[in-house]
């Protein structure tokens, strides 16, 4: 009986038609790459990261300043900047940055901290510009980084602010400000690495 029933499956299986990998709206795939754009490189992503933990140590009411530069920001880099440019450099740099205050001085110099979510969303926006190509399928990637690049600081965001409110321990406030020492320290290493350039032997 076990044995019938698989086989009765086999003509449905047999007459299967194509599977549609591909979105059924043109141009709309480019959408979902640039979404994810935003964590494709070690540099963007450790931007990301460090924006996140810097955001999450400041009081709810200063917050809404970090999540308004950045989109803002991320446009402005979109619009003015340029795909051939090499970001990665600056992009470390700012994590570094980033990541200092984070560690340092978690929920102080709140001017200095929205500045440094600006220059990171500007920075993520204008390396998130595709290549050359039709107008539309850019604009669907474009629109793609910029969904992609602030849920990304949004989830960050709420992910430690949640860690934080369900685990009140001091060690957390410290595991946290070691996080950021850490992804300060990648970026860093990786600064001084591509400064240096490829190693001749």
């Amino acid at each position: 009986m076990t044995r019938a029933w698989r086989l009765a499956w086999l003509p449905f299986l047999l007459g299967a038609g194509p599977a549609f990998a591909h979105s059924p709206v043109p141009g709309l795939e480019g959408f979902y790459i640039g979404m994810l754009h935003p964590f494709s490189t070690p540099a963007q992503a450790l931007l990301m990261v460090g924006m996140g933990l810097l955001a999450s140590g400041y009081a709810s009411e200063r917050e809404r300043y970090h999540f308004a530069a950045f989109p803002v920001a991320t446009i402005l880099g979109l619009i003015l900047g340029s795909s051939s440019a090499d970001l990665d450099p600056a992009m470390f740099a700012t994590a570094f940055a980033v990541c200092g205050l984070a560690a340092l001085a978690p929920g102080r110099v709140h001017l200095l901290a929205v500045a440094l979510v600006a220059v990171g969303g500007f920075l993520i926006g204008a390396a998130s510009i595709p290549d050359a190509g039709p107008l539309r399928d850019r604009l669907f990637t474009m629109s793609g980084s910029l969904v992609g690049a602030n849920l990304g600081l949004l989830y960050l965001f709420g992910i430690i602010l949640v860690l934080k409110q369900r685990f009140t321990w001091d060690w957390v406030g410290i595991a946290l400000r070691v996080a950021a020492a850490w992804v300060g320290a990648i970026s860093l290493l990786m600064l001084a690495l591509g400064l240096a350039g490829p190693v001749v032997t």
